[in-house]
């Protein structure tokens, strides 16, 4: 499994990515950097589980405003955001290997539980606001044996 295989799946879901195509996927990535921090538990007393709290409420009310369509994204710096973009992939790496777990056979299960969102005719399932959605023959990944 690799990128080119996830980039395959978002070239087959946006065949020609608009700008709220941007702002919706942009949207899920910061959905799933709140999904990340509700995983974690942090001891440094209540200030800190404060300040956490409000970087958890304040994505996740940017990612509900960017998937609904409330508020627009754009890039400033294109080298910078691909830069971003390629050091999240490598520090999430690590931090899976550094927990112990089996990060690419992971990302490869749900690579192929995202191909099970789209429908019997290879085209996306999307919900109201453009996300591609769960749909009925949608199989959930198998994680089992890898954390």
């Amino acid at each position: 499994m690799s990128i080119e295989s996830i980039e395959l799946w978002h070239r087959r879901a946006r065949h020609e990515p608009t700008a709220r195509d941007f702002d919706v996927q942009l949207g899920c990535h910061l959905e799933e950097i709140v999904e990340m921090l509700d995983t974690l538990m942090f001891d440094h007393g209540a200030s800190m589980r404060g300040q956490l709290t409000l970087a958890r409420t304040s994505l996740d009310s940017l990612s509900q405003a960017l998937k609904k369509g409330y508020m627009t994204a754009s890039i400033a710096d294109r080298k910078g955001f691909l830069d971003s973009l390629a050091d999240q992939v490598v520090t999430a790496t690590g931090c899976g290997h550094c927990a112990g777990m089996q990060t690419s056979e992971a990302l490869r299960r749900v690579n192929a539980s995202n191909w099970s969102k789209f429908d019997d005719d290879g085209q996306p399932i999307r919900d109201a606001n453009g996300k591609i959605a769960k749909g009925p023959g949608y199989k959930e990944p198998d994680l089992e044996g890898l954390y």
